[in-house]
């Protein structure tokens, strides 16, 4: 069986449920950060679940999929309003470390137009990757007892960037390789964000 539709069905069935737990516990808690992380993981399996959809029906990878990007977007949109969230307490100023991880981030995003070929989602994607980079490391530097979510949602994003890298230097999807290997490590550290999320909220 293709290695690609195998990994991307892996995708959805574990955020999938992930986000039904996540919708779960937001009502028990009547949490909005478990809302927004649900949310997150919802419009992520959403946007994988029409890449599996057309790869198994039609056969092939889609050559422009909007439907995805726009998903996969979302998702990092609902990322970046948890982190609002997370530092909606905190008074925001402009830190030399955080700024620098932001600016590399979109630069990144925009070198090899990430969510392309359209300029209009590289650009967006650049501003939502870096807005979150910014507050995860200017939270991570403010609030040390909650440093592991900060850690865990950087090194999605650095996941994320690296995946889109990775894939310039692969044509054949068929089988297991780097790619893979990268993309299951991420969707179990988006998953992992769950019960990092739940502990902030039951410690409050």
């Amino acid at each position: 069986m293709n290695f690609e539709l195998i990994d991307n069905l892996f995708q959805v069935a574990a955020l999938g449920c992930a986000a039904a737990a996540a919708v779960i516990l937001a009502l028990r808690h009547k949490s909005r950060p478990l809302l927004m992380l649900a949310l997150a993981y919802a419009c992520f399996a959403m946007g994988t679940l029409y890449f599996v959809l057309h790869l198994a029906i039609i056969g092939d990878i889609p050559r422009v999929f909007y439907v995805s990007e726009v998903s996969w977007l979302a998702s990092y949109l609902c990322f970046l309003s948890l982190q609002i969230l997370r530092t909606e307490t905190l008074r925001l100023r402009m830190r030399p470390l955080p700024a620098a991880g932001a600016a590399l981030t979109a630069a990144l995003v925009l070198h090899f137009r990430m969510l392309g070929p359209s300029i209009l989602m590289s650009l967006l994607f650049a501003l939502t990757l870096g807005a979150i980079v910014y507050l995860s490391a200017f939270h991570w530097q403010r609030c040390p007892a909650q440093r592991r979510t900060d850690g865990l949602l950087l090194g999605c994003i650095a996941l994320q960037l690296l995946l889109f890298i990775v894939s310039i230097f692969f044509s054949d999807f068929t089988r297991f390789n780097l790619y893979f290997a990268v993309d299951i490590a991420l969707t179990l550290s988006l998953a992992a964000l769950l019960p990092l999320t739940l502990r902030e909220v039951t410690d409050r």
